[in-house]
C-alpha cells in the first residue's frame, strides 16, 4: 500500500509555505508522486486535480501539456525509463534551451505518438535530440533512439537483453544506415547459419582441386562422349571466372566476401545448372562401377546412374536388368570423374534458387524477432519503417553478413540482391 502520509510530508516540505498556494505548488506534488509511486500518468493527474478541489479526472490536453516541464520529464527519464543520469542531463539541457514554442510542441508531443504516427510526423519535434551521445558512448544506443523513446507512448530502451524499442506488443530494431547498407551485428553471425558452410565446403571440394588436376579439360575430355566438348569447355570457363577467380582463398576463410563474389556465384549455379541439366553433358559421365569377377580376374566398368537402379531394382527378382556398359575401365582417372560428378549433383547447381533460399533464412532469422525495423539515413532524423522484403543480404563482412536495401542504385542490376524475397 502506498504510504500517502510520506507523501503528504514530503510535498509540504519541499513547499516554501509549507502548503500550497499556487498552481506551481501543486506541480511539485506530481513530482512526488512520480518519484515516490508506480502511479500511471492518469492517477497522478487525478491525484493532483483532486488535491486542487477539481472534479475531473483528467484535465484537457492544453492544462496537460502546461503541466509537463523540465522536472516532470526528467523523472519519467530517470524513473520509468530508467536511462543514465548523463544522458537525461543532456536531453534537459537542449530541452531547457529551446523556445518556448519549441517547448509547448514538445510538451504536446511527449510520448504521444504510436510507431506509425511518430514516423509520419511526430518525429520532427524531436530532431535534435537525434545525436544525443555523452563523449562519443551512448551506453549501447543509437542515432534516433532517443528520439523515439522521447515521441513514442509506452516505448521503452531494450538494453542488451531485448531490441532497441520494446513495446507492449512487441520489440523493434533501430538502424542508423550508411550507403543504404546496416550491421546486423550478432544476429548476422556468419558462423551460425547453413549457407556459410556449404560455399566453404564448395570451394574444398570443388573448386580447389581445379588447379590440382592440370588441365581440367584434357583430364576430363575422356569420360564425356565427343559430341559434348563444346559444353566440357563451358562448364570449365564458368568454374574459372564465375568462382575462381572472384575470390581469395583467404578471403574466403576470414569471411569477407564481397557483392562481386556473390554475384558472380548465383549467377554461376545458374550456368553450372544450364551446362548439365539442359544439354546431354550430364548424360555422358558416369562415376559407378560395375565390377565383375571373371576367372579371378576383376574387370570393372562405367555404369550410369539409371542402370544403378535398374539393377537394384531387379535384385532379388526373377527379372533381368537391362543396362548399358563402357569398355573395361583402363586408366581414367578416377578422382576427376569424383570431382565432376560432385558438381553437378551439388545444391546449388541442381538448384540455383536454393543460393537464395539460404540468403532468405538468414534474413528472415532477423526480421522474425521482431516487430519491423525503424531506420534512418547516416545523420539524417528523419525515421522510416522496414519491413523483411526491402532489405537484402549483399555481402558477408568481418563474419557478418550485411543486408541493403533493395531499392537503392546499388543495388539495381543484382538479381541475388532483387530475388530475395
Amino acid at each position: 500500500m502506498t504510504d500517502m502520509h510520506k507523501i503528504l510530508t514530503e510535498w509540504t516540505y519541499r513547499l516554501d509555505s509549507g502548503y500550497p498556494k499556487t498552481n506551481s505548488d501543486y506541480e511539485v506534488l506530481r513530482d512526488v508522486l512520480t518519484e515516490l509511486t508506480d502511479f500511471e500518468r492518469p492517477v497522478i493527474n487525478t491525484i493532483v486535480n483532486q488535491s486542487k478541489g477539481l472534479t475531473e479526472a483528467e484535465p484537457d490536453n492544453e492544462s496537460q501539456d502546461n503541466e509537463i516541464n523540465s522536472s516532470t520529464i526528467k523523472s519519467v527519464l530517470i524513473q520509468k525509463l530508467k536511462l543514465p543520469s548523463a544522458i537525461v542531463d543532456q536531453i534537459i539541457t537542449i530541452y531547457n534551451g529551446m523556445t518556448p514554442d519549441k517547448q509547448l510542441l514538445f510538451n504536446k508531443n511527449f510520448r504521444k505518438h504510436s510507431i506509425e504516427s511518430f514516423v509520419q510526423t511526430g518525429y520532427e519535434v524531436f530532431t535534435e535530440f537525434f545525436l544525443v551521445n555523452i563523449g562519443g558512448a551512448r551506453g549501447g544506443m543509437g542515432n534516433g533512439e532517443m528520439s523515439i523513446l522521447l515521441g513514442v507512448k509506452d516505448s521503452m530502451p531494450g538494453g542488451t537483453a531485448y531490441h532497441d524499442i520494446v513495446m507492449p506488443n512487441g520489440e523493434w530494431e533501430v538502424k542508423e544506415l550508411k550507403s543504404g547498407k546496416f550491421d546486423p551485428a550478432k544476429a548476422g553471425q556468419a558462423s551460425l547459419f547453413k549457407l556459410t558452410p556449404k560455399i566453404q565446403e564448395f570451394y574444398k571440394d570443388t573448386i580447389m582441386p581445379i588447379s590440382e588436376i592440370g588441365d581440367p579439360y584434357e583430364s576430363l575430355k575422356d569420360v564425356v562422349n565427343p559430341e559434348s566438348a563444346e559444353e566440357l569447355k563451358k562448364l570449365i570457363r564458368i568454374m574459372e571466372t564465375r568462382f575462381e577467380s572472384t575470390i581469395d582463398p583467404s578471403m574466403l576463410a576470414r569471411f569477407e566476401w564481397k557483392k562481386t563474389a556473390m554475384h558472380n556465384w548465383y549467377e554461376g549455379f545458374k550456368e553450372l545448372h544450364n551446362v548439365f541439366y539442359k544439354t546431354n553433358l550430364d548424360t555422358m559421365v558416369k562415376d559407378t562401377r560395375l565390377t565383375v569377377d571373371k576367372d579371378g580376374n576383376k574387370i570393372s566398368y562405367w555404369i550410369s546412374d539409371e542402370d544403378v537402379e535398374e539393377l537394384e531394382l531387379a535384385a532379388g527378382e526373377d527379372t533381368s536388368a537391362d543396362i548399358s556398359v563402357s569398355a573395361p575401365i583402363d586408366n581414367v582417372n578416377k578422382d576427376i570423374v569424383i570431382w565432376f560428378k560432385r558438381l553437378e549433383r551439388h545444391e546449388f547447381v541442381k538448384n540455383p534458387q536454393n543460393f537464395l533460399f539460404d540468403l532468405n533464412a538468414i534474413k528472415n532469422n532477423f526480421f522474425s524477432e521482431i516487430l519491423g525495423l525503424i531506420w534512418y539515413n547516416h545523420r539524417n532524423p528523419q525515421p522510416h519503417i522496414g519491413q523483411s522484403n526491402n532489405f537484402a543480404i549483399d555481402l558477408v563482412s568481418q563474419g557478418r553478413y550485411r543486408f541493403v536495401r533493395k531499392d537503392i542504385s546499388s543495388s539495381q542490376g543484382y538479381e541475388y540482391i532483387q530475388e530475395q524475397e
